[in-house]
């Protein structure tokens, strides 16, 4: 290790245990706070960025694992105890994000990719407002949360795609790619089945997997390996890794209920120092003085913009879903802070070549923008629309 290496790790390292409490102080999301002083890193380092590969591996894991737990997140017994018609309106909303993005890129004559800036959805930020508003256990907030994974789970997707078109075209090979990308899910998907069969006729193997606390935690290298091996897999399918992981967790968190304890150690291990360096490396990676040359902000304004234009005229299915107008305003406004997307759309973007440094600055200013600026217009709506954190019976998840 150099010894600008040396000083990076430590400066980074130092950034990641003080931000938090900084952040919490002015009142910001510890992420946005996180890439914030990346940027300010970058002033001094960003040169030397790519010759320290021990940052940028602890970048990358914090990646992957960031990605992971968005997966293993999704609670899909929420979807079970959702009613048809509900869920019917839900989807039909997050569609209507997908269609209306494409919609203004090709009605504007814009690049493609912009589109995946538009439709990203993202629920990491949002269940932390929920909680810091205390409406986390609300039928609203539950009903957003159904919502916000349909929809994460529709970015990915889409994501996924488009990264096969940029690479393949309309091609006979980006066809085959995606039948084995379709095929491996459905294989894993069927073998994990096959495997929580094995562990419902043997209970007493399930603490190997699930449970945490024992002196080799299984529960924690069960879901280190399987994250791994996603990653590995999707490598091998010219995938991101990052979308391997996220399908990972999710297939996990599909097939194995009970996984609060490995869950909640996986997040202490991820958040409490991993992700935090990515954060700060997206930072890194991007100059601050370009970032606020007037016309990049103004581009940033205006993704800002139409992202919760998009989330706006979507929610109007959410009204036939017994929401009321007060919180069909307010999911516009939920949905329309994927920090954790765009900070990834725009990582991936650069590395690969798909987006010039202008526009993935532009994209992280954005996601700084409406990591910002809607949550804290959340809250305020909160209070003005007198949303309460009790009584709310309107939205329920079950009809």
């Amino acid at each position: 290790m150099g010894k600008i290496e040396a000083i990076l790790l430590f400066v980074i390292s130092l950034g990641a245990f003080v931000i938090p409490f900084i952040s919490k102080r002015l009142n910001l999301p510890s992420s946005v706070g996180e890439m914030v002083y990346g940027l300010f890193l970058g002033i001094f380092f960003k040169e030397f960025v790519e010759h320290t590969p021990i940052v940028k591996f602890l970048g990358e894991l914090g990646f992957i694992i960031l990605m992971y737990l968005a997966g293993l997140e999704i609670n899909f017994e929420r979807f079970k105890s959702t009613s048809k018609k509900v869920l019917l309106f839900y989807i039909l909303s997050i569609l209507s994000i997908l269609a209306l993005s494409f919609l203004i890129v090709f009605y504007f004559n814009q690049p493609v990719v912009y589109a995946l800036i538009y439709l990203a959805t993202a629920i990491g930020l949002l269940y932390s407002i929920l909680r810091d508003t205390g409406l986390i256990k609300t039928p609203f907030s539950q009903s957003i949360l159904i919502l916000g994974s349909l929809g994460e789970i529709a970015s990915l997707l889409v994501i996924t795609v488009m990264f096969l078109y940029f690479k393949f075209g309309f091609s006979v090979e980006a066809f085959i790619h995606f039948a084995g990308i379709a095929t491996f899910f459905t294989i894993a998907y069927i073998a994990l089945k096959f495997f929580h069969l094995y562990i419902w006729w043997n209970p007493h193997l399930l603490k190997h997997f699930l449970t945490t606390g024992d002196a080799s935690e299984t529960g924690v290298r069960a879901n280190l390996a399987n994250m791994f091996i996603f990653v590995a897999l999707a490598s091998l399918f010219d995938l991101e890794p990052i979308i391997g992981a996220f399908f990972g967790g999710m297939l996990f968190a599909l097939i194995f209920k009970e996984r609060e304890e490995v869950m909640e150690k996986l997040s202490a291990f991820g958040y409490g120092f991993l992700i935090p360096i990515f954060f700060i490396e997206v930072g890194l990676r991007f100059d601050i003085f370009q970032l606020l040359q007037p016309h990049i902000v103004l581009k940033a304004f205006i993704f800002s913009v139409i992202i919760l234009l998009v989330r706006g005229g979507a929610s109007i299915f959410l009204l036939f879903a017994n929401f009321s107008w007060k919180e069909v305003l307010l999911s516009s406004l939920s949905l329309a802070m994927p920090l954790t997307l765009l900070a990834a759309i725009a990582t991936l973007g650069l590395e690969t070549n798909i987006l010039g440094e202008e526009d993935a600055s532009a994209i992280v200013l954005t996601a700084i923008i409406t990591g910002l600026l809607y949550p804290w217009m959340f809250k305020m709506l909160v209070g003005f629309l007198k949303i309460e954190n009790k009584g709310q019976e309107n939205v329920q998840t079950n009809h």
